[in-house]
């Protein structure tokens, strides 16, 4: 069980990117290659320096198991994805290991905790959800970020969402 004392003080943007973080370590625990990928962390990693409400349409277009549900782009109502993204995803998710739709589905989870509404107190919904993410690390072995260098990321600024950053830096994607 995680302490998650510390992450009262990671505002929602900052926690988000904590989860993407624990996405990249789940990817290369997996020994999958992270370039592969990069189409998800890029929309992932967005998260923290635009628009919310864009990014929780996105999150819930890159889920897996929504995105699977179709075999054709034209079926979706896509309002991110394009078609050339949505068939290099389809095939890159075909054998993929379970654990990285959950995690998908937690971030988007985790993203969406307090949509159209305030971060109040501590974001309770927001940490109950990195909470779960956190967990479904910890049972699949996969090593977790360190904590440590999110606390920047105070809770206090922005209404609790957090000020805009560039998540692309923690990322451990190599950068083009």
């Amino acid at each position: 069980m995680m302490n998650m004392e510390k992450f009262k003080l990671i505002s929602l943007r900052g926690r988000v990117a904590y989860g993407v973080s624990c996405f990249e370590n789940a990817l290369l625990a997996l020994k999958y290659n992270l370039n592969d990928w990069k189409i998800v962390l890029n929309y992932l990693w967005g998260f923290t320096n635009s628009n919310l409400e864009e990014s929780h349409t996105i999150a819930n277009e890159l889920i897996p198991e929504h995105l699977l549900e179709f075999k054709t782009y034209e079926k979706h109502e896509f309002e991110r994805l394009s078609k050339e993204e949505f068939l290099y995803l389809y095939n890159l998710y075909q054998d993929m290991d379970e654990s990285i739709n959950s995690l998908l589905y937690g971030i988007h989870e985790l993203g969406a905790s307090h949509a159209y509404s305030v971060v109040s107190g501590y974001g309770e919904s927001s940490l109950k959800s990195l909470e779960r993410l956190i967990n479904l690390m910890i049972d699949n072995n996969y090593p977790l970020p360190n904590v440590e260098q999110f606390l920047i990321f105070s809770i206090d600024e922005n209404k609790g969402w957090g000020n805009e950053f560039d998540g692309t830096k923690l990322s451990k994607l190599n950068p083009n």
